[in-house]
């Protein structure tokens, strides 16, 4: 078997064990979920699952990285798209994506210690990044903006109206209009003057 095949087959595996683990955290929670049971989910041995997860925790850490990589994944509209316009289309996916998992989301992030929701947000998606240099490069935005210090302040932004919308006491908002709206606030004081 080539290199290439082995690696594309342990995605396929990965992937397979991610939504097996994903599944069943959704039906009896993240604490109660043992890696025997997502082993008997994914119909392969115990040792496999730990072979390619050596911790359960390691499947939250995918789960994050996973949507992190979608963002990298979105098409740009045009070369020329304004990097603020990349921006909010980046929250906006971020926002449908918790909001097609709300449960699974809130649980998942209950589950996580106060250390490991800091490493969860960070490092700040790569595609934020990429846009906040993309802007600075075009004059859009500030140049003398350090883009690590804007990102992080995003990252913040995005995790605590997250935090916010997944209590369930909490008033009911609209998790993509909020985001939009902070988004805009950080943008308006970033614009190159």
């Amino acid at each position: 078997m080539t290199q290439g095949r082995r690696a594309a087959q342990r995605e396929r595996m990965r992937a397979r064990l991610l939504a097996a683990a994903l599944e069943l955290f959704g039906k009896y929670g993240y604490d109660a979920t043992t890696i025997d049971q997502i082993a008997a989910k994914a119909d392969v041995a115990r040792q496999t699952v730990l072979n390619h997860y050596p911790h359960k925790r390691d499947f939250m850490r995918a789960w994050g990285q996973d949507r992190r990589d979608q963002l990298l994944r979105l098409p740009e509209v045009d070369g020329t798209e304004p990097a603020a316009e990349q921006l909010r289309r980046y929250f906006a996916a971020l926002a449908a994506m918790n909001e097609q998992e709300r449960e699974l989301t809130g649980m998942l992030r209950a589950s996580l210690r106060h250390d490991e929701v800091l490493v969860q947000e960070k490092p700040v998606p790569q595609a934020v990044l990429t846009a906040i240099r993309r802007g600075q490069a075009r004059g859009e935005f500030d140049p003398g903006a350090e883009p690590e210090l804007v990102a992080e302040v995003l990252a913040a932004i995005y995790s605590d109206t997250l935090s916010r919308w997944l209590i369930p006491a909490e008033r009911p908002f609209d998790l993509a209009k909020l985001l939009a709206v902070k988004l805009d606030l950080v943008l308006r004081g970033l614009v190159a003057r």
